[in-house]
């Protein structure tokens, strides 16, 4: 998601959202300042504050008396971020490289822990009802992120929407739930908000499942590492034992060798996703969140900050 592509309303709270980080950062005085410095400060599309402002906007809100809490979901995303890169012994994170790796493991954990602390603390100056739903959102992150390391080739469909509705769309929706209360929202805007976090969240994981799949000349990062996706799932289910045998094989190979053997494995794992239309099944799949999420926004009242919630959605258009 470029800048070009952000309309005015969009770029101004992205500015803000960092303008506040900086903030944040600054006035820590902690032994681990450094790494919540290197960790929040390593750019990101800040797609759930912004969220959570312009849910707040949308419904004739305040944008200040949301900022706090706008930061508290920027913060638990970094903290995921930084679980995920320890789980999957990633060694970069946004072209830089990992926390976990540029300190140490235990580091990269205490660092993860303290930004969820504050994400407490920034969470508890709003209502009961949003600290509850910011806190379960991120109960849910926690079960999706098991959900993902359980899931294998055998998975169905349901167990993986099942995990990235808890993994990658939990603090979709909260943001967008939680920024519609701090709004002033009633029910009905409420809901609407909150369904189109659920499905932008949804829609959004689904599309970066298959930028991995689809990144040109560079070896996909989750076939490297045996990740599961919707596309393997769809792939594996359409296929009979014998080619089941033959995707097994080439997934070992992918993950267990790292030679001309490795990518060409993934090559023909990928050949196989296009000839069976499990890419084509996946795109078909982002539509129809895609047209949900729109469709959510609908009865809400026209203005600049619906207006950015729906570009938001044109910015998963594949090109």
């Amino acid at each position: 998601m470029s800048n070009p592509e952000l309309t005015t309303e969009m770029r101004e709270i992205k500015a803000l959202i960092e303008l506040e980080l900086s903030r944040f950062v600054f006035y820590l005085e902690l032994e681990l300042s450094p790494q919540v410095k290197y960790a929040l400060l390593s750019g990101g599309k800040r797609l759930r504050p912004m969220i959570v402002l312009l849910a707040a906007q949308c419904v004739g809100g305040d944008r200040k008396k949301a900022l706090p809490l706008a930061l508290a979901f920027e913060l638990a995303h970094n903290s995921s971020l930084i679980q995920d890169d320890i789980i999957d012994k990633d060694a970069y994170r946004r072209g830089k490289k990992a926390l976990c790796k540029n300190w140490s493991v235990n580091t990269a954990m205490l660092t993860g822990d303290l930004l969820i602390a504050y994400t407490v603390y920034l969470a508890s100056a709003y209502e009961k009802n949003i600290l509850k739903l910011f806190s379960q959102s991120i109960i849910e992150l926690c079960e999706g992120e098991y959900m993902d390391l359980m899931l294998t080739l055998h998975s169905h469909e349901k167990e993986y929407f099942q995990m990235i509705k808890s993994k990658s769309a939990s603090l979709f929706q909260a943001a967008a739930s939680c920024g519609s209360l701090v709004g002033g929202a009633s029910k009905q805007e409420y809901a609407c908000l909150s369904n189109f976090g659920k499905n932008f969240g949804i829609a959004y994981q689904l599309e970066d499942d298959l930028l991995d799949l689809k990144n040109g000349e560079e070896v996909s990062v989750d076939l490297k590492k045996g990740r599961v996706s919707l596309p393997l799932i769809h792939l594996y289910s359409m296929s009979n034992l014998l080619e089941k045998k033959v995707i097994d094989e080439e997934l070992w190979i992918a993950t267990k060798k790292d030679d001309i053997e490795s990518e060409k494995a993934i090559k023909d794992i990928i050949r196989r996703l296009e000839e069976t239309d499990s890419i084509k099944y996946v795109e078909n799949k982002i539509d129809q969140y895609r047209q949900m999420a729109n469709a959510s926004l609908a009865p809400l009242k026209d203005n600049r900050y619906k207006l950015s919630l729906l570009q938001l959605l044109k910015l998963l258009e594949r090109s």
